[in-house]
């Protein structure tokens, strides 16, 4: 139990770090917004140049110099693993956070602890239905363990989608603005 926590304190330290010494330094928050945070995960919606989605940071970097010698500490490099580094596992035009590890980017859907080639009846229709009917959608798990050499295949049977956040305020221009209790629409000031 000790060794976990100690885990992740180092893998909080390296998300601190890497969003204080390198993120803000580096890249243009006003392009940037957060979309989810985890533990072990970022999501972001960036707003960058006339290209696709696959142009990832280059559009936002404000300081060059300090990204090309700093992002070695951070970034993988072709592929290669690298203990508490940072990859893009996916991108994509659109992105939906419903609450924490849960969020659709394009017709991709991530469920967190859930293996979704295995659960088809998770698909977009499924969050809307727990939106409007809050209904709570089960998912099984099939996996492959080993204990002192007998192998077996585990079903896992878990709740899937149980909650999800919608109190976000959508302005004029489709921005979306987090609800704050007792701050109307009208609060909010669209630069134009």
């Amino acid at each position: 139990m000790h060794s976990t926590e100690l885990n992740n304190d180092f893998a909080m330290f390296f998300y601190i770090n890497f969003l204080t010494n390198f993120q803000y330094k580096t890249f243009d928050r006003t392009k940037m917004s957060i979309i989810q945070l985890d533990t072990d995960s970022l999501t972001l919606a960036i707003a960058g140049d006339s290209r696709d989605y696959t142009q990832a940071f280059d559009a936002i970097i404000k300081d060059h110099e300090f990204y090309n010698i700093n992002n070695g500490f951070f970034f993988r490099e072709n592929g290669k693993q690298k203990i508490l580094g940072v990859h893009i596992e996916k991108q994509g035009y659109n992105c939906i956070a419903l609450s924490l590890k849960n969020c659709i980017i394009i017709d991709e859907i991530v469920l967190k602890g859930v293996i979704l080639d295995q659960n088809p009846q998770i698909n977009e229709r499924t969050f809307v239905n727990h939106i409007i009917i809050r209904t709570v959608t089960a998912a099984i798990n099939t996996t492959l363990a080993q204990r002192k050499g007998l192998m077996s295949c585990l079903q896992m049977e878990r709740n899937a989608i149980t909650g999800s956040h919608t109190k976000l305020i959508v302005l004029p221009n489709q921005s979306c603005f987090p609800f704050i209790y007792r701050i109307k629409p009208d609060k909010y000031f669209i630069k134009q």
